[in-house]
């Protein structure tokens, strides 16, 4: 009897054997904005009007896909800087004296510029992103400017409480189709894209003013990652899914000393599983940390030349503790023939995909660009060669 979609997913994440490889690729707002007709805006930007959960749950339906969507009920990305504690800023209800002011700045023919500023009793974080026409936003100046003195604002801005209704709607509408995440930051990845948009000046504190990079991550992990857990766990999540899309800038060092300990906390403290998105860069040496620190899923695994994960060496090396979800290069997804992706996408499947533990997937969210046909012919290899029995 086949399984359920939602089933299909936890078997595998659980290391089970399911009935065929999950098709999940990662969704979120680029590609679903495009095969729905929509406007970027209209899912990531302060225009926002639409919810991210149901453009991908949508796009997850029309495509015979077995749907993992973000538990965000509303569109979250009208108030907060893009993604500001990513999609689950939704679950943080602002305390008393804290609030988001948003106003249009300057307005020309092909795009607008926008400041999200977040008012506090210890002062004003400002923010500034331009919204191309028909695009997502672009944050164009960092929530934190001056370290020392925007701890104290970040601190008021965490100090709210934590409310899962919403995620409890989203999980309600999708039911057997499919799991539904809790999407947050590691703390060094909040530090990372809201220190500086360009990445290299949260490098450089790394090594120039590590005290304050740790005052922040302690800040970060105990006001906001705890409670988020807690709470989850009263809420029995399906997923919590944290971004570490900025760990490929670490050395080795760097992400024993500001990952490893906060994710060996989380996941020792939580009763759901944990996927760990790891993307943008070799990150291969770090995996068999992953591995000892409890998470249950990787996701992301660029292959070469932008990465350097061989699927079928992971697969021997953790893949019996760690189940593995992507490694199909999202630029070739967008351009490559469909008779090459088929093949791709049978190569992934018989490099990783015996005995379970593997979650058919590209490395990260399939762009705009990417045509319809490229991403049916995606579903279809899944299905022809992802059957267990």
């Amino acid at each position: 009897m086949p399984l359920s979609s939602r089933q299909r997913i936890l078997f595998s994440i659980n290391l089970e054997e399911p009935d065929r490889v999950p098709i999940s690729p990662l969704m979120h707002v680029q590609f679903p904005s495009s095969f729905l007709g929509m406007d970027l805006s209209d899912l990531a930007s302060p225009f926002a009007t639409h919810p991210v959960w149901g453009a991908e749950l949508e796009t997850f339906r029309e495509l015979g896909m077995d749907a993992m969507v973000d538990g965000a009920h509303g569109p979250v990305q009208a108030r907060w800087p893009l993604p500001f504690l990513h999609t689950a800023a939704d679950y943080l209800k602002l305390p008393p004296g804290v609030d988001i002011r948003i106003r249009v700045v300057k307005e020309e023919a092909e795009r607008t510029w926008i400041k999200r500023d977040f008012e506090t009793p210890k002062g004003v974080l400002e923010t500034e992103c331009v919204v191309p026409k028909g695009d997502q936003a672009w944050e164009k100046k960092s929530l934190i400017t001056n370290p020392e003195e925007d701890l104290e604002k970040v601190r008021c801005i965490l100090d709210g409480t934590i409310s899962l209704e919403g995620y409890e709607k989203v999980r309600k509408v999708v039911g057997d189709e499919g799991v539904v995440k809790v999407m947050t930051h590691l703390p060094i990845n909040f530090w990372m894209g809201y220190r500086d948009t360009a990445g290299t000046r949260s490098v450089v504190d790394l090594y120039r003013q590590p005290s304050i990079v740790e005052d922040y991550l302690l800040l970060y992990h105990e006001m906001w990652l705890l409670p988020l857990v807690e709470e989850c766990k009263k809420h029995e999540i399906d997923v919590m899914w944290l971004d570490g899309t900025y760990t490929g800038y670490l050395n080795n060092r760097m992400f024993q000393d500001y990952v490893l300990p906060h994710l060996r906390t989380i996941t020792k403290m939580a009763d759901f599983p944990i996927i760990l998105f790891l993307s943008g860069g070799p990150c291969h040496r770090f995996l068999s940390d992953v591995e000892d620190s409890g998470v249950a899923c990787i996701e992301g695994l660029d292959p070469p030349p932008t990465g350097d994960i061989v699927l079928s060496d992971v697969k021997e090396e953790i893949g019996g503790s760690v189940c593995l979800k992507g490694n199909v290069d999202t630029n070739l997804l967008e351009m490559e023939t469909p008779s090459r992706l088929e093949a791709i996408v049978k190569e992934c499947i018989e490099s990783a995909a015996y005995s379970g533990g593997y979650i058919l997937s590209a490395v990260d969210q399939p762009t705009p660009r990417t045509p319809v046909a490229n991403m049916a012919c995606f579903v279809d290899a899944g299905r022809k060669y992802g059957k267990y029995r």
